[in-house]
């Protein structure tokens, strides 16, 4: 069976995913989520990883990776380039640079800004997770545009749960995810970058 590695930053992605990747794999395979702690840790550690990876497919396991970073304040295109370049040096074919049969084994995808934005992205999700929230007008305010919030992304949610009387202090991203993720739907998000990491994920699994 398939088996889909992911490798994420933080333990909100890590608890995020582990509530949406069964909707997306639907019993075409497994799926692992790897927290290396931070951005910068995993782009330190991933060109080993990669290496690592590649012996193991050479010996004939069925594996897809995933790398999934959040864009923060870097260069989109850059950051893009650098993950593409590690997993060239790693000779691994991607979404971006498949191999010569079409093949994909590594799927790179920038959450643009921050994990929130995909929260942001499905309104319907907020309100089932949080039932006190009033109706939310998915063409206002910052839901017109989740991928493109003025004073960053989970400053924003944070700012709109807390007016409507939840987190009033700070923001616990782990326990926001935990309630926010089950209840995403993979077919009607307006985040771009959500949209792209669905459709990254169903080319692996093609």
């Amino acid at each position: 069976m398939l088996q889909l590695e992911v490798l994420v930053k933080e333990p909100s992605a890590e608890e995020a995913l582990r509530h949406l990747l069964p909707k997306l794999l639907r019993d075409r395979g497994r799926a692992r989520v790897i927290n290396l702690g931070s951005k910068y840790k995993l782009l330190r550690v991933l060109g080993d990883r990669l290496a690592a990876y590649r012996t193991r497919i050479d010996n004939g396991e069925a594996l897809r990776i995933v790398v999934l970073v959040d864009r923060d304040a870097d260069d989109c295109m850059r950051l893009k380039a650098n993950l593409e370049r590690l997993a060239a040096a790693a000779g691994l074919p991607t979404k971006s640079r498949p191999d010569a049969n079409g093949r994909i084994v590594v799927l790179n995808r920038i959450v643009i800004e921050e994990l929130e934005s995909w929260f942001i992205g499905d309104p319907a999700a907020l309100q089932a997770a949080f039932p006190k929230l009033p109706a939310i007008s998915a063409t206002k305010g910052m839901f017109r545009n989740p991928d493109n919030i003025p004073g960053g992304t989970w400053e924003g949610l944070h700012r709109f749960l807390k007016k409507h009387g939840i987190y009033r202090n700070s923001y616990p991203k782990i326990e926001a995810a935990r309630r926010i993720a089950p209840c995403l739907d993979i077919s009607r998000n307006r985040s771009t970058s959500f949209r792209q990491f669905i459709s990254g994920v169903e080319a692996l699994l093609a």
